[in-house]
């Protein structure tokens, strides 16, 4: 199926599509609700439970600027999504950037602009 078609025919909920593989890469602030929020584009399988909504909640909320309580709601989420196997993992990645000790100015925060910034140093 054209990818195009494969995008209208998961977010329509189509009945052909009854199991799927799809791959997405998290930017920004890493909260789980962009993928599993229950009105989320990238939540395909369409899975809202009330656990999923209030744990996703808690994470995302005003009490998570405190670090250790974000953690700790992190891992009760995550803990709670692996009993379910909603969501299986078939693959992963990883990425790697090798920098020489020389390089200065380089940052992989994804505020930086490093192409300005960076140079050479002897």
């Amino acid at each position: 199926m054209e990818f195009n078609r494969w995008v209208a025919a998961v977010k329509s909920s189509d009945p052909k599509i009854d199991v799927l593989e799809g791959s997405w890469d998290a930017a920004g602030d890493p909260s789980p609700s962009v993928f599993y929020g229950e009105k989320m584009p990238y939540n395909f399988a369409r899975f809202v439970s009330p656990t999923n909504i209030k744990l996703l909640d808690e994470i995302d909320s005003a009490k998570s600027f405190d670090k250790n309580y974000r953690v700790q709601k992190f891992h009760e989420w995550q803990r709670w999504m692996y009993s379910k196997a909603y969501v299986v993992s078939t693959s992963g990645a990883y990425s790697v950037t090798a920098v020489n000790s020389k390089v200065t100015g380089w940052s992989l925060k994804p505020s930086a602009n490093v192409w300005y910034e960076a140079g050479f140093s002897k």
